[in-house]
């Protein structure tokens, strides 16, 4: 794995990294073309860009990381835009092996996040497996890989769940701008974007008591969904409402800007209400220069992070150690093992063949063509049951133990063929 995230990297260097959905897709496909790489699964959110990847060579070889000139040549090409590898390769991460497997266990759980615990990483990383399936640049490996980390994760949110009821950064910061004794109820608030997180905020802000209002780009009842009990306006409309609004948020995936300090500035003419602006989005939706105006207060979305461990949280999080070791351990039976496959299969094929070829006297009072009808559905059963118990056997038993078994199955084969 490759990637930038928070732990190293402000707002300002990640942003440059953010990808949409359609160039995600684009990196993964020019990525999979290069030598060596069997499969690739890219995951971008607000607070990380992560390539993951099913290589036959290391990323780090003899203290070179070979994958970083490569990486950064892509992101440049699909950005169209500058980047220079020396100066962005101090801020990214390496992981290879079991640490890049356990990390992606952590990550699914929540507990790599700003925000400890929060719930919308699982779904992202789904959401980044379900990609790459559909440009076929996922393998085997990965597969297998991510749908345990899923599996985990879920685990993690089932039985050890951080105790907050803040589970993502728009819950985040209202509970963050409260504790300094802002108060919502009654505030009139304007959400821009209507996807995931502008809803979570959307939400958020009613349960505060607040008129909220959400921007959609297209003004028909019906077509766009908006949280129940929220007003809505066109996209377009968004300066007219935004003066007369206490709280601002947006939250878009769009690569451009929607509050423009020119226009907002025309907007508050003569006007002297403070607000509170709230960016959670990467890159920022918001100019940054908005902050300059009177009576405005800007935040991003690094100004919201609870990655600490409390004490009450602390035995929640060794619990959740604990599953996600015993879920690791399981991926790490099966990837030690995965060599073991078609051998695997090969005996569970010579096994069938085996059952038809003793089934020939029951068979050959059926006509011929049935006779070859019936040994073909009877050898496709066959194999298929022969392998359940063999790869029941695979994830039973200690890895020794299954190689000696299969070891003796594949000479008394070989004593049978001669």
């Amino acid at each position: 794995m490759i990637g930038i995230d928070h732990s190293k990297a402000e707002l300002s260097m990640r942003e440059q990294f953010s990808l949409t959905t359609v160039q995600a897709k684009r990196a993964m496909q020019e990525m999979k073309k290069q030598p060596g790489v069997r499969g690739c699964i890219l995951l971008s959110t607000c607070n990380r860009m992560e390539l993951w990847m099913s290589t036959g060579q290391k990323i780090v070889q003899n203290g070179v990381t070979w994958v970083a000139e490569v990486f950064i040549n892509l992101l440049e090409e699909i950005k169209q835009i500058k980047l220079e590898a020396a100066c962005y390769e101090p801020y990214l991460n390496y992981r290879q092996d079991q640490d890049a497997a356990e990390h992606l266990f952590y990550l699914a759980a929540g507990l790599k996040s700003r925000i400890l615990g929060e719930d919308q990483i699982l779904t992202q990383v789904k959401e980044a497996l379900q990609r790459s399936r559909e440009i076929y640049c996922t393998d085997t490996l990965l597969e297998v890989l991510f749908r345990y980390a899923v599996t985990a994760g879920k685990e993690v949110k089932t039985h050890a769940p951080m105790p907050h009821t803040d589970s993502s950064v728009a819950h985040y910061a209202i509970a963050g701008l409260k504790q300094q004794g802002y108060v919502f109820a009654g505030k009139r608030c304007l959400v821009i974007g209507n996807g995931q997180m502008g809803k979570l905020a959307a939400q958020a802000l009613q349960e505060e008591g607040a008129a909220v209002t959400v921007t959609v780009r297209q003004y028909k009842s019906g077509r766009v969904e908006i949280p129940k009990g929220c007003s809505r306006i066109h996209y377009g409309q968004r300066y007219e409402l935004m003066a007369k609004c206490d709280v601002i948020v947006s939250a878009t995936v769009s690569p451009n800007l929607t509050i423009r300090k020119a226009e907002l500035e025309t907007a508050r003419e003569h006007m002297q209400k403070d607000q509170i602006y709230i960016d959670l989005a990467v890159p920022r939706d918001m100019e940054a220069e908005i902050a300059q105006l009177t009576g405005i207060t800007l935040y991003n979305i690094d100004a919201f992070e609870s990655n600490s461990i409390t004490s009450e949280a602390d035995g929640l999080y060794r619990k959740a150690e604990a599953l996600l070791k015993i879920k690791l351990e399981e991926f790490l039976a099966w990837y030690q093992c995965r060599e073991l496959v078609p051998r695997l299969k090969q005996i569970g094929q010579y096994v069938a063949e085996d059952i038809c070829w003793r089934m020939q006297p029951a068979m050959c009072t059926l006509p011929k063509g049935t006779q070859e009808e019936v040994s073909l559905h009877l050898q496709q059963k066959a194999a298929k049951a022969v392998d359940r118990l063999l790869f029941t056997l695979r994830d039973g038993l200690p890895r020794e133990e299954l190689y000696h078994c299969v070891e003796l199955l594949e000479r008394r084969i070989k004593e049978e063929g001669k």
